[in-house]
């Protein structure tokens, strides 16, 4: 029994996005979105498949929230500005000297 189809060994093909004659074998299958498109390409038109088509193709799990959330309310706070000291504390503070001119 006989081969299906001719060597490709001096086979010529036509890029079917510039249309230019090439060798057969040189001739790459576009694949979009994981599929072939029926398309050759030679080797300056073809581009590989962007791996952005493939969001969507693998679950992803990206949790956000928190299982248990133990959040700083805002009683807490005013119970701590609330804190006094349990004696007399002295301060001193002093303030520099300002002179004003006008004219």
């Amino acid at each position: 029994m006989g081969r299906r189809f001719a060597s490709t060994k001096r086979a010529l093909g036509i890029c079917d996005v510039c249309g230019f004659t090439y060798k057969l074998r040189e001739l790459r299958e576009v694949i979009v979105k994981g599929r072939d498109a029926n398309i050759k390409a030679c080797y300056e038109c073809w581009d590989p498949d962007h791996p952005q088509n493939d969001l969507g193709k693998y679950p992803v799990d990206d949790p956000q929230a928190l299982r248990d959330p133990r959040p700083d309310s805002a009683e807490l706070n005013e119970v701590r500005s609330q804190l006094v000291p349990s004696g007399f504390v002295n301060c001193r503070g002093t303030v520099g000297s300002v002179s004003v001119t006008t004219a």
